[in-house]
Order: structure tokens, then sequence, then C-alpha cells
């Protein structure tokens, strides 16, 4: 291979020799910190003489304060021997990503910098080159800081589990949860073991059938069908189960994972007190309103906000993967970066029984925001709130807001006041002031449209950017019209 510019390796290894001899400190320091954040030259006697930061924040840290200054002063005490031993003369052990240390800053964290020592025959001074770490760090610290946190919810949630596994167990009254598409049972709990089976071995896999009588097992069949198209729970009593013992039950419907299962509640059909107790027991929501089979999102809430009730649409419009991680929940949680315009929302529905065309951003539990329209009803016999959650098409983010003094909205900008956060409304209108403007100024200069251009203050382009914007390309004038 032939040497770039007519010379060989050894050449240009000699030539940058005599480049360093020729060049001033200053010089070194500046041609060197091209490519680093720091360059210190050291004497014989390991005392800083020049240094040369590439970047004047780095000066906050007080650096340039270490001129006349050994290194090993200018460091915090567990970087000393690293200084120590990147200035040997022994550099067969020198690390190939040099030495991180951390120099002490008054009032500041710590800087860490990432050095490294180059010698040159007849060259008086030792060249020290660093790497400032501060965006590493940093980076390294939000790691940290997002470990911690993700470890902390996954111990939370692993509490949780535990409370409700140990509540679950611990519960005298038979509890089965049931696969709602295969029929079989997905956990029951150790009494519902005692209660149905005649060996005490656990449920789990077996079919719901095997646990009643052949003359009842449709009659539960029919009623786990009808239970899972039920807002309300449905009751059997007189049922048998395969050993024989005559139970009462109770089906519940659940969502979990997309797949509506259910929860089958069983007892001694003798115990008349849990009988009396699982009929008396009120359905979540305290209402019949049944949104179950409504086409569009629905969640219904109390008058705080928190929800009662909510359809598959609206658990697929938030990704929520079952109605129990809805349920209870504050309904703001949904618009937390809007969470103003909720409280508007529920103010409103103090005044009015219902509202339509609420508009808010919505955020779903995968962090995706989405605008959606809301139509909201007040029931004033159970102080429950009805939403309906309409997602608005893609580009239709900007807010429709009359102009002033037209006929079909009289009322003009208060219309909106209360349906809209403040800053889209006053956005929207400055852009309604900016075309009724450009408007009037049209009609003044009978549609010229360089001299309308310049009695607005903008250029002719800008002009025409704006036409465009507002649909104003062939507008005519009062007089162009009457004509």
């Amino acid at each position: 291979m032939k040497p770039l510019n007519g010379h060989s390796g050894t050449d240009g290894f000699a030539v940058a020799d005599s480049l360093l001899k020729t060049l001033d400190p200053v010089s070194i320091g500046s041609l060197v910190s091209l490519g680093v954040d720091v360059v210190l030259l050291i004497d014989s006697n390991e005392i800083i003489s020049h240094i040369h930061l590439a970047g004047k924040d780095l000066d906050d840290y007080g650096l340039s304060k270490m001129v006349g200054k050994r290194l090993h002063d200018c460091v915090t005490v567990e970087s000393v021997p690293k200084i120590a031993s990147m200035l040997s003369a022994d550099s067969h052990h020198h690390p190939a990503r040099g030495y991180q240390v951390n120099h002490k800053c008054s009032g500041k964290p710590d800087l860490p910098v990432v050095y490294s020592a180059y010698n040159a025959k007849d060259f008086g001074y030792t060249i020290v080159v660093g790497r400032e770490l501060r965006q590493q760090m940093m980076d390294q610290q939000r790691l940290v800081q997002t470990q911690m946190e993700l470890e902390a919810d996954y111990r939370e949630l692993k509490e949780a589990e535990t409370r409700y596994r140990t509540a679950f167990k611990v519960a005298t009254v038979a509890y089965v949860m049931l696969d709602g598409e295969r029929r079989t049972i997905l956990d029951a709990n150790p009494a519902a073991s005692t209660l149905m089976s005649s060996t005490g071995a656990p449920l789990s896999g077996k079919s719901i059938r095997d646990l009643f009588a052949k003359t009842d097992r449709d009659r539960i069949g029919d009623a786990i069908s009808e239970a899972r198209h039920s807002p309300n729970p449905v009751h059997v009593d007189g049922a048998t189960s395969a050993k024989g013992q005559p139970v009462s039950l109770t089906i519940r419907a659940y969502r979990e994972n997309g797949i509506t299962n259910v929860l089958l509640a069983l007892w001694p059909a003798d115990q008349d007190q849990e009988s009396r107790r699982q009929r008396e027991e009120k359905p979540v929501g305290g209402s019949t309103l049944d949104i179950a089979d409504l086409p569009e999102a629905v969640v219904q809430t109390d008058a705080e906000g928190i929800v009662l009730k909510a359809n598959t649409l609206f658990l697929d419009l938030i990704h929520a993967p079952s109605l129990s991680q809805v349920l209870g929940r504050d309904i703001a949680a949904w618009f937390s970066n809007a969470s103003i315009d909720m409280r508007v929302l529920y103010a409103r529905l103090l005044d009015e029984p219902f509202v339509r065309g609420f508009t808010s951003t919505l955020t779903d539990n995968l962090l995706s925001e989405s605008a959606v329209s809301i139509s909201a009803r007040r029931n004033a016999a159970n102080e429950t709130i009805q939403l309906i959650v309409l997602p608005q098409p893609a580009g239709n983010d900007r807010l429709t807001i009359p102009s002033p003094g037209t006929s079909e909205h009289p009322e003009g900008f208060s219309a909106l006041v209360g349906k809209v956060p403040l800053k889209d409304l006053i956005r929207e209108s400055l852009d309604v002031i900016e075309k009724i403007c450009i408007e009037a100024a049209l009609d003044q200069t009978n549609n010229n449209r360089a001299y309308a251009a310049e009695i607005l203050g903008l250029s002719r382009q800008s002009l025409y950017i704006k036409l465009r914007r507002y649909g104003l390309e062939d507008y005519r004038t009062s007089s162009e019209r009457r004509s």
C-alpha cells in the first residue's frame, strides 16, 4: 500500500514528534483539546503547568484554578491512587479506557472525568487528556432510579397479590373462578374444595359440570351464560353438588385479558343468613343502567369521578385488560394531562342535567394521547354520572371556533367556555381575530393584496400563506359581491 502523502507511518510519527517540539504549551493544549474536554500539562514535579478546557461550562467547576497545584490534590480521596498509577513511569498496566476520577467541586456534585496520560521523549511535560462524564453519569442515575421504581412497583404488585391471595384462601365462603368460554375452573379456594370435592383435592383445571349432579348441570350452565351477559349477579338455589350436598350459589361476571369470565360463590343451601346476604348485596355501581351493549365507549362514575361501571369498548379505548383495573379509580387518571377539563365537566353537571360535545385529551394505559369528545349525563336519583367517550378522527385536532356575529353561533366564544381548555380557546381565538383582520384589510384595499400586506405589516408571501390557511384565496370584497 502506498503511504499517504508520500510518507510512511514511521515518517508520520517523526513529523508529529518534531511538531510537538516546536509548539508552545498553549498551542499543544488547543491542538489536543480538539478531541477531548480537558487537557493538562503536568511537569516533572507533578505540578499542573497549563490547563485547557474545551467548554466554558467546565470552568464553572473551578478546573482553571488547578494550575500550580498537584493533580492529586484536586480530586476526591478515592481517586488519588488512580492519579498516582496514571502518572507512574510503568505504562504497561494502564487501562486502555483511562482512569475515571472525580473532581471536588464546592457547592456542586463531583465532576466525573476519565483521564489518560501520555509522555513524549525530550518533551518536558506529561500530557493528560480527559473526557467529562456528566451526561453518562446522569443517564446511569436515571437508569438506576427507573430500575428502583420498577422494583418498588413490582414489590407493591407482589404484596397486593399476596394480600388478595391470602384473603381468597382464608375466606369461609367457597369461591370458584371460571373460564367463561371453556367453562373450566381457573382457581378455587380451599373452602370450595372442601364443599364441592369428596376428596378435598384441588379443583383447578376441572370442568364446572363435574362439580354438580347430572340433573343440575344444564341449569348451572344456563345460569353461567345468563351471568356473562347480565350486569347483575345471578342466583341459583337448590342445586346439588357431585358429592350429593344441596348448595346455593351466586354467579358474577368479570373481565380478564379481554375475556368475560365468571366468579361463583357457593355455600350450603341451609345457610339462610348467607343466602340473604348474597341477595341483599348491591351490585357494583348501585344502578340498573345496562351499559354493556351500548355501541360507544361508556363509563359510569359517582359524583366524585370514581369509576363504578365501564363497558368493553371503554376498556378497549384505554387499553385496559380487565374491568377490575378500572373500577374504583378516578376517571381523571385517563385525563392526567387535561385534568382541569374533567373538573370543569363535573362542575357543569351540577347545574345542567347533561353536557354534549365536551372536548378533551384522553391518555390511555400505554401513555398514548388522543382527542375525544364527551357527552355526559347526571342521574340525580342515585348521584351517578354516565359518560360517553367518542374518539375524534385524525386531523380534527384543531377546534372549530365560531367567528363573532355568525348566525349559527350567536353566543360566539362564550358558548365554548367550559367545553374546551382555556389555552386552546385563546390559541384558536387568535386565529379568528387574525382572519377578521385580513378580511378587513382586503375590504379596505379593494382586494389589493400587495397594499393589504403593507397595511398589515406582512410580506406579500406571508399574506398569501395566511390566505391559503384561512381559505381566503378567492376572497371577494363586499363591493365585488354586490357587483
